[in-house]
């Protein structure tokens, strides 16, 4: 087992670029992030969710095959809030047979630098989520790389060496050898090793009573006010990511953004189903 860091609590995430209800955890995490700052770590691991398409079969979902996920992600999105084009299936329904490939690209990524590689990651999901990139092509994988600040050189050279995919296979085996198959997956480490598993996309308020009860020391919770400020710290988020946040409806949180908008502090980016906000 890894080492714990210096947080009083430890989440190991196993996901996936592709999965739709992590990409609905976005929200979730980073509420956590703004709440607990540097009293909760978060460690992400590959979990591989579809090896082979061709055989793919999600039973909790009863969805087999890549023509039966857009329905499958529209559906998550009507619950999550996250926005979604679903247009991308039929961009990549020829070429796409599994989501091993952004896996390993993300792994490639934590091999040069763990901090951009969230951020690299983050973009990987927005990216096949709403703004219809084939994640899966080693170009766009190096494209995004570059746009988060990382060498595209070193980073291709882990993917060509093997590097990148023997990461993968090392955190693919951690998750099988637990039993972990289905994403978002999280355990909820202590400092004194205790371990709890949470299963599936959960509330924000679930995994405050998880920390509260796994912590060895009183935990300090931040309340953010001040949305443009997020909004600037983040550069680019979805209006459920701000209603999560600052505990609003997404119908109050999109009329809060509008004002901030006529004021000249934000701009609405439209994409797929929904919108997302940067600093203007």
């Amino acid at each position: 087992m890894e080492p714990l860091r210096d947080q009083p609590i430890i989440i190991k995430y196993y996901t996936d670029p592709y999965c739709t209800w992590c990409w609905g955890s976005e929200p979730i995490l980073i509420h956590i992030k703004e709440s607990f700052a540097d009293q909760v770590g978060i460690v992400f691991k590959m979990g591989g969710l579809v090896e082979d398409i061709n055989s793919f079969y999600d039973a909790k979902n009863d969805i087999s095959g890549l023509d039966q996920v857009a329905p499958h992600w529209l559906e998550a999105s009507a619950r999550h809030g996250m926005p979604v084009d679903v247009e991308v299936f039929k961009d990549i329904k020829d070429e796409m047979t599994s989501t091993f490939p952004a896996n390993i690209a993300y792994k490639a990524a934590e091999l040069q630098n763990p901090k951009l590689a969230e951020k690299y990651l983050r973009r990987l999901r927005e990216g096949a989520a709403t703004e219809r990139l084939p994640i899966h092509r080693e170009k766009t994988q190096i494209d995004i790389a570059e746009s988060v600040g990382l060498d595209a050189d070193r980073f291709s050279a882990a993917l060509k060496s093997g590097q990148a995919q023997e990461a993968f296979e090392a955190d693919l085996h951690e998750a099988r050898s637990q039993g972990i198959s289905g994403f978002p997956t999280f355990i909820v480490e202590n400092q004194r090793g205790d371990r709890l598993p949470i299963h599936g996309y959960r509330a924000f308020n679930y995994f405050v009573n998880v920390f509260k009860q796994m912590s060895p020391v009183d935990l300090l919770i931040q309340h953010p006010t001040d949305i443009s400020a997020f909004v600037a710290k983040y550069g680019h988020v979805a209006t459920a990511e701000v209603a999560e946040v600052f505990n609003q409806s997404q119908v109050d949180a999109f009329a809060a953004l509008k004002d901030l908008e006529n004021d000249g502090l934000v701009k609405m980016v439209p994409l797929g189903n929904g919108e997302f906000w940067e600093p203007k």
